[in-house]
């Protein structure tokens, strides 16, 4: 299994927007098969938000990937973040 996590610094006052975006996005990858987990969370002290994703396997993750990318998704997700502040995505493999 792999875990993304996507950090955006979002700018002030743009929560509600990013949010009605994400959930849309949230939406249709939890039907996507090989999908374990699509969520958002928020750390309102410091205005990130983090996309947190769980893939069954490299394939998934790559379809997934393809259907943001034709879907704008990346672009109107990054129309909320502060400029400046670069996307931070990691990814983990389960080990234990």
């Amino acid at each position: 299994m792999l875990k993304i996590v996507a950090k955006r610094t979002l700018i002030e006052g743009s929560l509600e927007k990013y949010t009605a975006v994400v959930q849309e996005l949230a939406d249709q990858s939890r039907q996507e098969p090989g999908c374990v987990e699509y969520a958002l969370y928020v750390n309102r002290e410091q205005n990130v938000a983090a996309i947190i994703e769980t893939w069954e396997n490299q394939e998934y993750l790559d379809a997934h990937l393809k259907l943001v990318e034709a879907g704008g998704y990346r672009d109107r997700l990054n129309a909320y973040a502060e400029p400046g502040q670069p996307v931070q995505v990691e990814k983990y493999e389960f080990v234990y």
